[in-house]
């Protein structure tokens, strides 16, 4: 679930729950405090007596004011009245122009009258107001108000009860309302503050710490979520990257690796036929050459030295160009049976003279077209061809070329029968830079790049590349051509 849609419900969510308990807290502390701050009201009657006794009261005294006024003014109806006051821990005090009695079972003297007069009286009372309470020998006593104006003399009630309980209970309930306040708080915050830290902040977390580690140059860590939100998102993400970032830096520190094993091999190899160049030049420069079959052997040898020079550098500029994508290939539908006599052609002229067998077949068929880049292709059969001639090792070297057809590809396979390869390093032949050393030929001359660039020429040609060794016995490096080929 995104972050914005939890929030969205968790919002609505809140304001409902909120709503509802609101309402129930509100309805529960209503009805608490009345039922609380009553008790301290109606003593020792149940809140059903209390009830009906303020009732009768108060309909007595409107009764009385409606139909029989005269005993407003009577002794005996105000005992009477005092008298039902008396559960409710009160009496009644009656004001009479300006004259103060108080009348019931629960009555005060004179000094509660006078105290009476002057709270009613005291700074910012309003002479009309319908509730006072007076402090008087350590109970809270409330005088509730009520005028007769069609009196002719001014007449007014004072129905007093005792509220010292409701008074102390009062104060205990302000905690008690606190108390129900946090707790409400806590309902509603514990679960938000829970969605935002599992799903926000605790992500973000691991996701800083992350940063901080990649800033520090460390790779070797991995961050992992279960969270399904945009933050999940982008931690899997900035996962992705960080691997990626770490495959890319191993890849380029094995790049590196193999640029220098390369300028390590160039190197070697250069300077071995640059030293025998030197070496004949010398003997030419001394007069160790002094008669023209033996200036001719000289020169020969560095004609030769030369030409293998010549080979690496151009090995190494095609594969530069190669690995930058700057080569441009010219493909076209080319002749195979064509293809494969003029390729053979240069083949028998150049390692016959040097005592290798050279054989080929052709079983593609006299119609066969492949589209390629006929250069490329003849430069792929003439590094594997030298590849293999480089390393056969038997006193009579044979080389095998073979044209053939497997489903919808052209197979070109060369065979030899030099010492082969292990199984773990048939792979490795074709990577950048790469010479076994079981096999290497230290007097061979070579920049280890033959292969490769074949490898990429065939693949630009939509082929595969592979090699297959029967150990002490032969080599076959084998590439297909697709038939329907429509790259250009």
């Amino acid at each position: 679930m995104s972050i914005r849609l939890k929030l969205i419900l968790t919002y609505l969510f809140g304001i409902l729950f909120t709503a509802i308990i609101v309402t129930v807290t509100g309805i529960g502390i209503v009805t608490a405090v009345l039922s609380y701050i009553g008790s301290g009201i109606v003593k020792e009657q149940t809140a059903e007596e209390a009830f009906h006794r303020g009732i009768d009261l108060i309909v007595e005294l409107r009764y009385a004011e409606r139909y029989t006024p005269e005993k407003l003014t009577s002794p005996a109806f105000a005992n009477m009245l005092g008298n039902q006051l008396e559960p409710f821990g009160g009496f009644l005090v009656v004001r009479q122009g300006e004259r103060w009695e108080s009348y019931g079972a629960l009555s005060e003297g004179e000094p509660f009258l006078a105290q009476l007069k002057r709270d009613i009286s005291a700074p910012g009372q309003h002479k009309d107001e319908a509730l006072v309470v007076s402090t008087w020998e350590g109970r809270e006593l409330l005088a509730v108000r009520y005028d007769f104006p069609e009196i002719d003399e001014p007449l007014s009630y004072f129905l007093v009860a005792d509220v010292t309980d409701t008074e102390k209970k009062s104060h205990q309930f302000q905690f008690f309302l606190l108390l129900v306040v946090a707790v409400v708080l806590g309902i509603i915050l514990v679960p938000l503050l829970w969605i935002t830290t599992k799903d926000i902040i605790r992500p973000l977390r691991q996701l800083e710490q992350g940063s901080r580690r990649i800033a520090e140059g460390d790779l070797n860590f991995s961050l992992h979520t279960n969270v399904r939100n945009e933050v999940g998102s982008v931690i899997r993400s900035y996962e992705k990257m960080r691997s990626e970032l770490q495959r890319s830096i191993g890849a380029q520190l094995a790049l590196e690796e193999n640029r220098k094993q390369l300028v390590s091999n160039i190197s070697h190899d250069l300077k071995t036929p640059l030293t025998s160049i030197k070496g004949y030049v010398e003997g030419i420069r001394e007069g160790i050459a002094n008669d023209p079959e033996k200036l001719k052997k000289y020169i020969d040898v560095i004609h030769s030295k030369t030409l293998d020079m010549d080979r690496m550098i151009d090995d190494l500029f095609l594969f530069s160009k190669l690995d930058l994508d700057q080569e441009r290939f010219h493909l076209e539908a080319v002749q195979l049976e064509e293809f494969y006599r003029q390729t053979m052609n240069e083949l028998h002229m150049e390692y016959e003279s040097a005592g290798v067998r050279l054989t080929s077949e052709y079983e593609a068929g006299s119609d066969a077209v492949a589209r390629m880049d006929a250069s490329m292709i003849k430069r792929v059969i003439l590094n594997i061809v030298g590849n293999s001639v480089k390393f056969v090792n038997d006193p009579k070297p044979h080389v095998h070329v073979h044209f053939g057809r497997q489903a919808e590809e052209w197979v070109i396979a060369v065979t030899d029968n030099g010492p082969g390869m292990e199984p773990d390093e048939l792979e490795r032949i074709f990577d950048r830079f790469y010479r076994g050393d079981a096999n290497r030929n230290q007097n061979v001359a070579g920049s280890g790049l033959g292969l490769a660039i074949a490898k990429q020429i065939v693949a630009y040609h939509g082929g595969i590349i592979h090699a297959r060794s029967e150990p002490g016995r032969s080599m076959t490096v084998m590439f297909t051509i697709p038939i329907n080929q429509d790259r250009s």
